[in-house]
């Protein structure tokens, strides 16, 4: 926590979120989900892959992008990686989420492909979004090309514009979220936006006038943070009777402070009767700190000297949020004074709701959340902030006013346990989820399939097999191991690994009828689909892409004369690059000068020659038998398995190892050596084409 700008009050959202909701009855368990990270300079429990939050309330850590700990900007090129991740250890726990949730973009993104691999309906929290950042950055004069090459603007723009259209449940902290911010974005009709405020920790954030009640029971350490606070505020302050003005932020422009030390600074009656208090951030070094921060913090110590505010106002440089903020908040109260916050705009206003929870009525900005909270709580004024003399006459009224101060004050406290307890918006949040839980619940017809992950992970076994001379060549043979297969669906998946492409796949499993398939392995396996709508396998591209260099690959090769580039339609992929070879020139010479003129081209990549004409290059990590154990491991099916049949040199590799092989009896002399090969499972059918796959069926007992 506080590490930078992406451990903050999300990372608390998100972790009381998770605990509050495991207390509620009608929930099971609940999951929380974030990035391993092995790395020396942070804590070591960051390693541990599960840790308990509360009972029913586990912290699971999957790993992505290596060990290093990466800002979130740096997490988008490695975010399939952890889709991946997050399915297998899902489906490894035997159990389908009912919900899945996301937060902020990127992992929007991940619980977004996570909830339609198990069918679970999507529930999206933006938190903050990027339109509104761009805009701001713009404004700020950064470029586009800036925020994209900085934070991937324009990528985390499109995933919320993605989860937008097709999240089941939207949630807004505010209206003003809604409105203004989503309002940037193409809607649908039918989404389903739902305001439910965050809550605050009413166990750190309790009323000021506990330490006066014989009978509370307050930890030793907030009373050890209250002396530390208050010998820390007798440096600056010269009368420290005087009320507190409390204002808590980071050094951000937007933040406006300086219009509150002006406000304060050309108001003789505000010095007269109250100290400021400003809390801007942590810092040991202005000059150390980014551009920013160090303009900031450099005008308000400039406002301060220019307006003589010595003895009168306070710039602490360090405070721990744990403690001493509550406590902060409850000094305030305490001496009868105010929390002020002149933002430009706040998105939410989290610190006027712990201000309003110890008893401290606020001044805050009338520009954006705080609008939902002034009408909640009715324990503060909204102000035009751009208005000095209105940020100083807020001011004044309320610590002027006694009757006033007491009714706002008693109205945060009792107001903010009503609207913006945990326990309340876990409430809130299982009753908008419940209809979604049943909906998604319901049984589907017998023309409807059920999601890749249901469906992938109810099955016990599974049959991979070639399509051009396997699974056809014998009409009669294909249609009784659909037959089969039918029968014996609630058991046993199956899917087609070819060389071809999807679109030739497809072409050839319309022409033979074939309309059900839980997967498709294509081109030599560089491409992974899934069920009938052919749906594709992001987090294997994300794998193939790494030392994938097919120009240098195409430039080199095309010095060789017995290689042509196959002109055919969809011969060439993203990740396949394909070559007809001169029948004359002996295939073990062709390949061997291949190799050595890639040598020079530093890719990594694998050869796939098939019936010694037809050479495929691919990226090193595809190939049929990789995307089979890619598969295996990522949906938790044990490799022994999965049945794999081919007849010809590009199924060579799927056919070994410890998948249950199974070589047709009408297969090229490529396969033959496999009879020899040791730490193989191959079987060698005596039939034909599809009657060769069922006789090795019936021989691995999958039938």
């Amino acid at each position: 926590m506080g590490r930078d700008a992406d451990t903050g009050g999300q990372i608390r959202y998100v972790l009381e979120l998770a605990k509050s909701l495991s207390e509620r009855p009608e929930v099971e368990a609940v999951d929380l989900f974030t990035r391993r990270v092995r790395d020396k300079r942070v804590d070591p429990e960051y390693d541990e892959p599960i840790s308990m939050i509360a009972p029913k309330c586990r912290l699971v850590r999957l790993p992505c992008g290596g060990g290093r700990y990466m800002a979130k900007e740096r997490l988008w090129p490695h975010l399939d990686e952890y889709v991946d991740a997050m399915i297998a250890f899902t489906r490894g726990e035997g159990r389908i989420p009912d919900i899945v949730h996301g937060h902020y973009a990127d992992a929007g993104y991940i619980a977004m492909e996570v909830a339609a691999a198990f069918g679970s309906p999507f529930v999206f929290t933006g938190h903050s979004l990027g339109k509104s950042k761009l805009e701001y950055l713009l404004e700020e004069g950064w470029t586009v090309d800036q925020a994209n090459k900085t934070l991937s603007m324009d990528q985390r723009i499109a995933v919320e514009q993605d989860c937008l259209g097709v999240a089941d449940l939207i949630v807004t902290s505010t209206r003003h979220e809604q409105a203004s911010q989503w309002g940037l974005y193409p809607s649908r009709p039918e989404a389903n936006f739902q305001v439910i405020p965050p809550g605050t920790d009413l166990e750190r954030f309790f009323p000021y006038y506990d330490y006066d009640l014989p009978s509370a029971e307050i930890d030793e350490r907030f009373k050890q943070a209250r002396i530390r606070i208050t010998n820390e505020l007798s440096r600056f302050h010269f009368d420290q009777n005087k009320p507190l003005i409390l204002a808590l932020c980071r050094p951000d422009r937007r933040k406006n402070i300086g219009a509150l030390i002006e406000a304060y600074g050309q108001s003789n009656q505000l010095q007269a009767i109250a100290n400021l208090v400003i809390l801007a951030g942590i810092r040991n070094n202005i000059e150390e700190m980014p551009e920013n921060e160090q303009r900031v913090l450099t005008d308000m110590l400039l406002a301060m000297d220019r307006y003589n505010l010595y003895g009168k106002m306070a710039i602490p440089k360090n405070h721990d949020s744990q403690f001493e903020v509550p406590e902060l908040y409850r000094l305030a109260a305490a001496s009868r004074g105010v929390f002020v916050n002149t933002a430009f705009t706040e998105l939410f206003g989290l610190t006027a709701i712990e201000s309003s929870a110890v008893g401290l009525p606020f001044v805050v900005t009338d520009n954006g959340g705080p609008q939902d909270i002034a009408a909640n709580c009715e324990s503060g004024v909204l102000v035009d902030v751009t208005d000095l003399d209105a940020v100083s006459g807020a001011l004044l009224n309320v610590l002027t006013d006694s009757a006033d101060w007491e009714t706002k004050s008693s109205n945060g406290i009792n107001r903010v346990r009503e609207h913006y307890s945990w326990a309340t918006h876990a409430e809130r949040f299982v009753k908008e989820i419940k209809p979604l839980v049943k909906a998604a619940h319901h049984s589907p017809d017998e023309f409807e399939s059920p999601a890749v992950g249901k469906r992938l992970a109810a099955v016990e076994r599974m049959l991979i097999t070639d399509i051009d001379n396997t699974l056809l060549g014998d009409d009669d043979a294909m249609r009784q191991l659909c037959d089969l297969l039918a029968e014996h669906r609630g058991r046993i998946g199956f899917g087609i690994a070819s060389g071809r492409s999807i679109e030739l796949t497809r072409e050839a499993l319309a022409y033979a009828g074939i309309d059900k398939i839980d997967l498709a392995i294509c081109s030599v396996g560089a491409e992974i689909y899934y069920g009938s709508d052919f749906l594709p396998d992001r987090g294997w591209a994300s794998k193939l892409r790494t030392r994938w260099h097919p120009e240098r690959i195409r430039n080199a090769l095309s010095s060789l004369s017995f290689l042509q580039l196959q002109e055919r339609d969809y011969a060439q992929r993203e990740f396949k690059i394909s070559y007809d070879v001169d029948a004359q020139v002996d295939s073990e010479v062709a390949l061997r000068k291949v190799r050595d003129v890639l040598a020079t081209t530093k890719s990594a990549y694998s050869l796939v020659l098939s019936h010694g004409t037809f050479l495929d290059l691919l990226p090193h990590r595809a190939s049929k038998g990789k995307a089979v154990r890619y598969l295996a491991d990522k949906w938790r099916l044990p490799i022994e398995h999965i049945a794999t049949a081919g007849d010809s040199g590009n199924d060579r590799d799927m056919l070994q190892g410890q998948t249950a092989g199974i070589v047709v009896g009408n297969h090229d002399a490529e396969l033959a050596s496999l009879r020899q090969a040791k730490a193989t499972r191959v079987y060698f059918a005596e039939s034909h084409y599809a009657a060769g796959v069922i006789e090795g069926l019936r021989h691995f007992d999958f039938l």
